[in-house]
């Protein structure tokens, strides 16, 4: 999409980025997209012709064409638009399109949008029940993009009951097809209900404890999957505190006992939806309603705040930040039969987080070593959801092979990184154990969209590179770089790295080709160990992989045989055997020999 000019000079190639060609782009995409709508055109206009033939239920295309999220919804919700059956539709697709443009999330957007259509809604018709029902199906559809079935079928009805005092309250009833639209909209639901209450003026739910007694009952009675089974005094904490009422139809065949027959709840059976909100939504997703919540300065909702930080507090006995990373098991804790273990909680040896994004993936998913999908019994394939200690959600699996690969020790004592898929198939059978699973890369936008704070990651290369992108602000400095690596300026890229020598002579966008050209060659560098120890010494840089050792994992009961291994260590030339197992990237010159040190294996 760039119009780009090479030009050959003494240091290498010489890359001008011209501007963009506004006009074409724009002839481009305009004649692609009538292009798509001539053909989907033609589809639909060949659909009613066999639709008109009658054999089919209907005689019409029930899927209306929509061009964007605001046109989808309002003809998702067009019957529930309509103040009675013969008004037309409240139009809502200008106000949507507005309101997502203005608000910094769709959130706030799906938040704003549905007061406003509640109240709309109530203007026209003065139907608390219906302008509540209605708002709140807008603001889900909205917050699903208006593709899911969660805006209609998810809600079952919105009932206006009274508390104890005679004061009316807001129930929902929510039924399965909710869970289509995950956990955070299904808080977010809850949420929306209550915002729209404050606004028609509605007073909050006061539950009874026998109200209270039966989320408890149908909780423990539950046998079916779920995320995340709070225990009873978290459900307590939430029934009692949550503004609107969380209700449901019936939707399991076991029955409730001790508090069956209660107010305000339909049925003595257990309440598949109720179950699913309160669980895997306002338990699970409480730290990213907690974002939403005290940004707005909601009130009411103080105990999303206290519930979200509930595991974090802790008896301050020092104003010392502890770099220990507390272990967070709930990810074990709902284990399928069959389903395999990679890693204990916050344990050496299972994967370790590297930040970044690969080409591979997108949102909620994570990158593997091929290596390392291998090594773990090819469970692992492209796509397969894996649970993760943190940021705490679910993942795909997708392959990367600029990652660190799985590190094995084999039954002749040797220890290496695989780092390919070819060389795990080579001695997948002579492996004794596997000492480490690889790097895991996670975006930081997974741990940001979640509320969970960052967790420290290794000292990776490109960490290493980053760094080497701010010191090298000087062509003497970048000479001097050449110079400890031993090859000409000419072999690195052109210009001066550095993000902070960045003047008003260089244009924006040439600063950034330089820079990605900069961190790409830096990050991919082989460095043998007497290039790292200049470099470090001479720009103040940390040690990068391969030879930063994992010594954090090291348990202190190691270092007395570890280090009497070490002593009776010889140092061998290497040899090159048939496995191909490197412990680094570049050729091994010598080996260390620790006779013993590993049972099972030969000496």
């Amino acid at each position: 999409m760039f119009a780009r000019r090479d030009e050959m000079s003494e240091g290498g190639v010489s890359r001008s980025v011209a501007p963009l060609d506004t006009p074409r782009l724009e002839k481009e995409i305009e004649d692609y997209q009538s292009d798509l709508d001539q053909k989907c055109e033609e589809l639909y206009q060949l659909a009613g012709e066999a639709r008109s033939k009658g054999f089919d239920l209907k005689d019409e295309v029930e899927i209306p064409r929509a061009i964007d999220l605001a046109d989808r919804a309002e003809k998702l919700l067009e019957d529930y638009l309509r103040p009675t059956p013969d008004d037309d539709p409240i139009p809502i697709q200008d106000d949507i399109r507005t309101m997502l443009k203005e608000k910094d999330s769709r959130e706030d957007a799906a938040i704003d949008m549905a007061v406003h259509v509640a109240l709309q809604m109530y203007d026209a018709t003065a139907d608390v029940r219906k302008s509540v029902d209605t708002g709140l199906r807008v603001g889900l559809a909205v917050l699903t993009e208006a593709v899911l079935v969660a805006p209609l079928e998810g809600i079952g009805q919105v009932r206006i009951l009274n508390n104890l005092d005679g004061t009316r309250f807001v129930s929902i009833d929510f039924c399965g097809p909710i869970r289509a639209a995950g956990g955070t909209a299904q808080a977010l639901a809850v949420l929306i209900a209550d915002m729209i209450r404050r606004a028609l003026k509605l007073e909050k739910y006061e539950p009874t404890m026998p109200e209270i007694e039966r989320v408890k009952e149908e909780f423990g009675l539950y046998r079916g999957g779920l995320q995340y089974k709070p225990p009873p005094e978290e459900i307590e904490m939430i029934v009692k505190a949550c503004p609107i009422m969380i209700n449901g139809e019936e939707t399991e065949s076991i029955e409730c006992a001790g508090y069956r027959e209660v107010r305000n709840i339909d049925g003595g059976r257990i309440r598949g939806g109720v179950l699913l909100v309160i669980g895997e939504g306002l338990c699970l997703k409480a730290a990213k309603i907690q974002k939403h919540t005290e940004r707005l300065q909601i009130p009411g909702w103080d105990f999303i705040s206290t519930f979200a930080s509930r595991k974090k507090e802790g008896p301050a006995t020092t104003t010392t930040k502890r770099r220990k990373i507390k272990t967070d098991d709930r990810f074990m804790r709902d284990i399928i039969a069959g389903r395999p273990v990679f890693g204990e909680p916050n344990t050496p040896g299972g994967f370790r987080l590297r930040y970044g994004r690969p080409r591979t993936s997108g949102l909620a998913a994570a990158g593997v070593h091929p290596a390392s999908m291998h090594a773990m019994g090819d469970f692992l394939a492209v796509g397969t959801q894996m649970k993760i200690e943190r940021p705490g959600k679910a993942c795909a699996v997708v392959p990367c092979d600029d990652l660190e690969g799985p590190t094995v020790l084999l039954k002749s004592g040797r220890y290496g990184r695989i780092q390919s898929a070819e060389m795990w198939h080579r001695i997948q059978d002579d492996v004794l154990s596997i000492w480490d699973n690889g790097e895991l890369m996670i975006g930081y936008g997974e741990f940001a969209e979640n509320n969970k704070p960052l967790v420290p990651s290794g000292y990776v290369s490109d960490w290493f590179a980053s760094d080497l992108l701010e010191i090298l602000d000087s062509e003497e400095k970048v000479e001097r770089f050449a110079g400890m690596l031993g090859v000409s300026r000419r072999r690195l890229p052109e210009g001066i790295p550095s993000t902070g020598a960045v003047d008003g002579s260089i244009d924006a966008l040439e600063n950034h080709r330089r820079q990605r050209s900069w961190h790409r060659e830096l990050r991919k560098m082989t460095l043998d160990w007497d290039n790292i120890v200049e470099i470090s010494r001479s720009f103040l840089t940390a040690i990068p992989p391969p030879w930063n050792l994992w010594w954090n994992d090291l348990p202190l009961e190691f270092i007395t045989p570890l280090i009497e291994s070490l002593l009776k260590g010889k140092i061998e030339a290497a040899s090159h055997p048939e496995d191909g197992v490197k412990t680094h990237p570049h050729p091994d010159r010598n080996w260390m020999r620790l006779s013993g040190s590993v049972s099972g294996t030969s000496p």
